[in-house]
């Protein structure tokens, strides 16, 4: 496996740590007060860590030369498109936290980047998602596209050399 695929499933990894953080402080925050812009967060993160799930295990039982059939293009063309549906709400997950991080910088008077630092982790970590999740779905569709090529030049044993 070339590094670069190995460097992908780190940040696969990366994003199913970030996007499991997240989602557990959403899920307290919908105990304390349910609302609905909580269960679209917890629908999406739960997605987000689908994604990472399902291209970790692309990666290791299909590559270098099993194409993706069956079940698994199903479930991998669904999950595919509803993160690029999802991402439209992670986009303004981000504008609303930054939206608060400049009210609160309002509040106290203050330079948005004179704010301490613990003001900026929800955002932080949306964007990280966003950034992870952007370099999954690429990475998908360019694992997927390699698997197929490398299916095609593949040389069976009776073919010879």
């Amino acid at each position: 496996m070339s590094f670069s695929w190995k460097i992908f499933r780190l940040i696969c990894v990366l994003q199913m740590t970030i996007s499991a953080l997240v989602l557990f402080s959403t899920l307290f925050d919908f105990f304390r007060s349910p609302s609905l812009s909580d269960v679209f967060k917890l629908l999406l993160f739960l997605l987000t860590i689908m994604l990472s799930i399902l291209a970790v295990n692309t990666l290791n039982n299909n590559y270098p030369d099993t194409p993706v059939t069956g079940n698994q293009k199903k479930n991998f063309n669904r999950l595919f498109l509803l993160n690029f549906i999802f991402l439209a709400v992670l986009f303004g997950l981000i504008i609303s936290e930054y939206r608060q991080v400049s009210e609160i910088a309002v509040l106290f008077n203050r330079n948005i980047l004179d704010l301490r630092f613990s003001y900026y982790v929800m955002l932080l970590g949306y964007v990280a998602v966003l950034i992870f999740q952007f370099v999954i779905l690429y990475g998908l569709y360019e694992l997927r596209r390699i698997l197929y090529m490398n299916f095609r030049k593949k040389k069976f044993d009776f073919e010879g050399n």
